[in-house]
């Protein structure tokens, strides 16, 4: 019962820190940021209601700002720029565990699909 709240709690700040780098990414009001901001958001509400699509809509959107941090390299150079890239790393694992650790799985009533 325990570790089932740890991985729910885990899941809520997941879901708030997208919330937040989306708010980063509106706030440069570019159309890039506007889209990443809103996608951040979206992504986020439907992990708080724990949709599976969500968790991978997740690692897609961090792995897509991990592509990103790699092309453009934020303007950081040397030993710095794998430091700014690692919570993106982070962020696709992370999603991929609570998708299996959190999300709610679809019950499958198999009585129906073979009548006798």
């Amino acid at each position: 019962m325990a570790q089932k709240n740890t991985w729910e709690m885990i899941n809520r700040c997941y879901a708030i820190l997208l919330v937040v780098a989306g708010l980063t990414w509106f706030a440069q009001f570019h159309t890039v940021g506007i889209c990443v901001g809103i996608a951040s958001a979206v992504i986020a509400y439907f992990m708080w209601l724990k949709n599976r699509w969500a968790y991978f809509a997740a690692a897609v959107w961090c792995f897509g700002l991990l592509r990103i941090a790699m092309d453009d390299d934020y303007g950081f150079y040397g030993d710095i720029s794998s430091y700014v890239k690692l919570p993106y790393v982070i962020g696709v694992v992370l999603a991929i565990i609570l998708h299996e650790k959190v999300a709610i799985k679809k019950s499958v009533d198999h009585s129906k699909s073979n009548p006798e």
